[in-house]
C-alpha cells in the first residue's frame, strides 16, 4: 500500500464544492483546509501506478489547480 501527503491548490470560492467532491473518493482523506483554498489531504492506493491516477483524476477538475505531494509512505 501506498500512502501520500498532499496540498490540494483549488480557486478559494470553490474550497468548500472540491471538499464534498474530494469526500465522495474512498482512497482520499480530507484533513483540513483554508481560505486560500489549500487542502490538506491523504490519498492510499495499492502503488504508485494508482497514486498517480487518482492524482491526475483529481487535477482534471476545473477548480483545481495542481495537487502538491508532501510526502509518501511505500511502506517498504
Amino acid at each position: 500500500m501506498v500512502i501520500g501527503g498532499v496540498v490540494i491548490k483549488v480557486h478559494p470560492d470553490e474550497r468548500k464544492d472540491i471538499e464534498i467532491i474530494l469526500s465522495r473518493y474512498h482512497e482520499i482523506s480530507v484533513y483540513g483546509s483554508d481560505e486560500k483554498g489549500n487542502i490538506i489531504a491523504t490519498i492510499s492506493s495499492k502503488d504508485s501506478v494508482s497514486m498517480k491516477t487518482i492524482i491526475n483524476t483529481i487535477e482534471k477538475h476545473n477548480s483545481v489547480m495542481g495537487v502538491s505531494l508532501a510526502y509518501l509512505n511505500t511502506g517498504r
